[in-house]
């Protein structure tokens, strides 16, 4: 039995086994009951109970994701443009103001310049934030020993807010080539009570708010935004959307774990201390809970665990497989508890994240169709070898670094002017320094003449002088197709003078005892 003083009134005891004591209750001595039913309520679901809690549970991911495509060049200039002006005149500037930003945090090489190798012109189509609807909803009951408390369920005005931002960017190149185009959609749609906690809470979410509220509390970290936040979401959401096509972005976002006594709660602290192969293998091989919507969080808490490992993961193919299996995960927790609030959005992350991968791919299957022509192209002019005009139209067309060495590597004579007037075209044609530093090493392995007798001790001197690093002269040792060093005494002798380090010296060295049998030997060697 559960006894009561009440607040106010005569003092005497109200019992609640169903007997009255004869006492008419004031107002605030039902309120005080109610609170007391709704704690007593609280403590009774939270105990035992798995789920997020009042108290939640938050760790925080990196989301790692590479860039969809490669920008020539590292300056940029942001164009934004909106179709209504009137509706919100600062909007433009203030998306520029904040893409540019993103991508210069993103990418610290990137800078502004007026005249740049890569521009980006947006267009904002549509930005709506229509006046909130209103409208009275019957809150849903809680049970206490198998009856309803009446006095929870009440009829309350819900507060629906919504926005929309949808925005369409393209990438150009110096020359007007068309990088990448895309349309990006940012929107809002959440429903609030008079406390100003969200609808999708459930009783419990209602119920925290409002004993919140009662005692002085502040409201819930889940209100409803201002016109000014709402504004600034969808922005930043929108901007990441675009950000994450042009360069390699990394965003902290905390996600919630859900909470029981046990193997979840084992698995949290894994968690938490970053342990997430150890915290998935907890929750995996946990017994599942007897009903399906107490097993979702552990579903959902499998799902964590992969997309955190995904987001670890340094291969792009072990990045999409952790990912599916997120999605697999959190669909699953969807299914079992539908009404769970806190599920949908992890599912829609998930699929942001593998349609981003998917387009990777697409990318990059377009990159090698690119490489490949390229390669027929320098494979025509081998006559003349590539030239700096080729390397500079292949930069132009989008084709990233990578897919440009693989083309340089491949060709069967270069023919480049690496004179400073050459060098400089090439800088101001959008070729950058790790593309410039390839055709140096390439030039010296390949030199247009008919006689090729291999790199020797003179080209890689000048690979020293010219300021190329270590491991790209190594790289240039490992990957000649012919070798023609002096490592006598007094070879070694004048390549240290020349500058050659240790580490390279013993690369020549290296590269000399592979070399295979029946290779001229060097004149020294005679």
């Amino acid at each position: 039995m559960l006894i009561v003083q009440c607040a106010a009134g005569s003092g005497r005891w109200l019992s609640t086994n169903g007997k009255s004591a004869g006492v008419k209750m004031s107002r605030s001595a039902k309120f005080a009951l109610l609170l007391t039913f709704s704690i007593g309520l609280l403590a009774t679901a939270s105990a035992g109970a798995q789920g997020f809690g009042a108290s939640k549970e938050k760790v925080t991911l990196h989301r790692k994701l590479p860039a969809v495509v490669h920008m020539p060049g590292d300056t940029i200039k942001v164009i934004v443009n909106s179709a209504d002006t009137e509706e919100d005149g600062s909007l433009p500037y203030d998306f520029q103001a904040l893409l540019e930003t993103e991508l210069l945090k993103d990418d610290p090489n990137l800078r502004e310049d007026d005249n740049p190798a890569t521009e980006i012109i947006c267009q904002i189509t549509e930005y709506s934030h229509p006046d909130p609807e209103y409208t009275n909803k019957l809150a849903p009951a809680a049970a206490l020993g198998g009856s309803q408390i009446a006095s929870i369920a009440k009829v309350g005005a819900v507060e629906r807010i919504t926005a929309k931002l949808n925005v369409s960017f393209q990438a150009k190149d110096a020359n007007g080539h068309g990088i990448i185009s895309d349309n990006i959609e940012s929107t809002y749609d959440q429903e609030f009570d008079a406390a100003g906690n969200s609808t999708a809470h459930g009783v419990f979410g209602q119920v925290t708010g409002s004993l919140s509220h009662a005692k002085g509390g502040q409201k819930s970290v889940d209100g409803p935004p201002t016109p000014a936040e709402l504004r600034s979401r969808l922005i930043i959401d929108a901007v990441q959307q675009i950000a994450e096509h042009l360069v390699n972005s990394d965003e902290s976002i905390d996600v919630l774990l859900a909470r029981k006594d046990g193997p979840l709660e084992e698995g949290d602290k894994d968690a938490e201390t970053g342990l997430w192969e150890r915290a998935l293998e907890t929750f995996e091989t946990a017994p599942a809970f007897p009903k399906p919507d107490e097993d979702a969080y552990r579903l959902y808490n499998i799902g964590v665990a992969y997309e955190a490992l995904a987001y670890e993961a340094d291969d792009e193919k072990a990045a999409m497989k952790y990912l599916d299996q997120a999605a697999i995960n959190y669909g699953k927790a969807i299914d079992a508890k539908p009404t769970e609030k806190y599920f949908v959005e992890p599912q829609k992350r998930i699929e942001t994240a593998i349609a981003h991968y998917k387009e990777l791919d697409l990318e990059k299957q377009r990159d090698a169709e690119r490489a490949k022509s390229a390669a027929v192209d320098a494979e025509n002019s081998k006559a003349q070898g590539l030239t700096n005009d080729q390397v500079i139209a292949m930069v132009k067309s989008g084709m990233d670094d990578a897919t440009v060495i693989q083309a340089i590597r491949g060709a069967s004579a270069v023919s480049f002017d690496l004179t400073q007037a050459g060098q400089k075209a090439l800088t101001a044609g959008g070729v950058s320094v790790h593309l410039l530093a390839e055709m140096k090493v390439q030039a010296a392995k390949k030199p247009p003449t008919v006689v090729h007798k291999g790199l020797n001790n003179t080209q890689i001197i000048t690979m020293v002088k010219s300021g190329m690093d270590e491991q790209t002269i190594i790289q240039a040792i490992n990957g000649a197709n012919a070798i023609d060093f002096d490592l006598s005494p007094g070879g070694q002798q004048t390549l240290t003078s020349g500058g050659v380090s240790t580490r390279v010296l013993d690369a020549m060295k290296a590269r000399a005892a592979k070399k295979p049998a029946g290779t001229t030997k060097h004149v020294a060697e005679k």
